[in-house]
């Protein structure tokens, strides 16, 4: 576990890692030759031609008010690959939340950039079932997404997100945000599309810092440029991305391995600044 805690005005933003891994480049829609691209990959955000990626959480205190972003999301193929293994790391996850000071009980607002996979939005029962990871939490996401998502079927039958989600949707702790809504203050949510219809950028302290959702998976598509394999309008990605950068505004990926943020500086991610 590390952590990692940032200030936006008055706002405190912190990372709660659980683990950052070295992944085959095709697993963020890359090849080899591309991260090669990339001359300031490591030792942080690269090891080789691996990428590193992150299983974490973010949380934002303000004004009395505790939130959760996007934790864990995406990461289900690690921490929930069989009945077993999601038992042991959702109990070590919430174990880590608490000894960083986040204990899910705490947690007032669970806000997602998008839906993709279950992560830490839901908690398996033992009887299979499925409650909020974050007991006291309503759970927030675009208008679009929720749309999109409950209008879609089930798939396979190990389709654990459907399940998931629905059993959330089912038990009355969702609620959605538009383009422009004003989530928190100091918290504004841009939803853009570009990954996936109704992904949303997350803008804190009047865009001094932005969460940008999977617009990029890992940092090294700020020089790659689209994203094939990940997202749905990868040039409209690549040209939102870029133009979310370029001002030198903090860049916030939850996929990022620690520290999980950077600066955007004379064509370099600049690390945890």
């Amino acid at each position: 576990m590390n952590v990692h805690t940032i200030a936006v005005g008055d706002v405190r933003l912190t990372r709660v890692g659980y683990a950052d891994v070295a992944l085959p480049p095709e697993f963020v829609g890359l090849a080899p030759n591309d991260v090669a691209r990339v001359t300031w990959r490591e030792p942080q955000w690269a090891d080789g031609e691996r990428v590193r990626v992150g299983a974490a959480a973010w949380f934002a205190d303000a004004n009395g008010e505790r939130l959760a972003f996007d934790p864990f999301q995406a990461a289900d193929g690690f921490l929930r690959a069989d009945r077993a293994a999601e038992a042991t790391n959702q109990r070590a996850i919430a174990k880590a939340l608490a000894d960083a000071g986040f204990a899910r009980e705490s947690v007032n607002r669970l806000v997602m950039t998008h839906i993709e996979g279950v992560g830490m939005v839901a908690w398996r029962n033992e009887d299979g079932s499925w409650s909020p990871f974050f007991p006291n939490a309503r759970v927030l996401v675009s208008d679009t997404v929720l749309q999109t998502f409950l209008a879609g079927s089930r798939g396979a039958d190990d389709d654990i997100q459907y399940d998931a989600w629905h059993a959330l949707v089912d038990q009355g702790v969702v609620d959605t945000f538009e383009d422009g809504d004003s989530i928190a203050d100091a918290l504004v949510a841009d939803v853009r599309g570009a990954h996936c219809p109704g992904h949303a950028l997350l803008h804190f302290g009047d865009a001094t810092a932005t969460m940008i959702g999977h617009l990029a998976v890992s940092p090294l598509h700020l020089v790659t440029g689209e994203c094939a394999q990940l997202q749905a309008e990868p040039a409209a990605a690549w040209d939102l991305l870029r133009k979310t950068a370029e001002d030198g505004r903090i860049l916030i990926g939850p996929l990022w391995p620690s520290p999980g943020y950077g600066r955007w500086r004379n064509d370099t991610l600049v690390s945890g600044e």
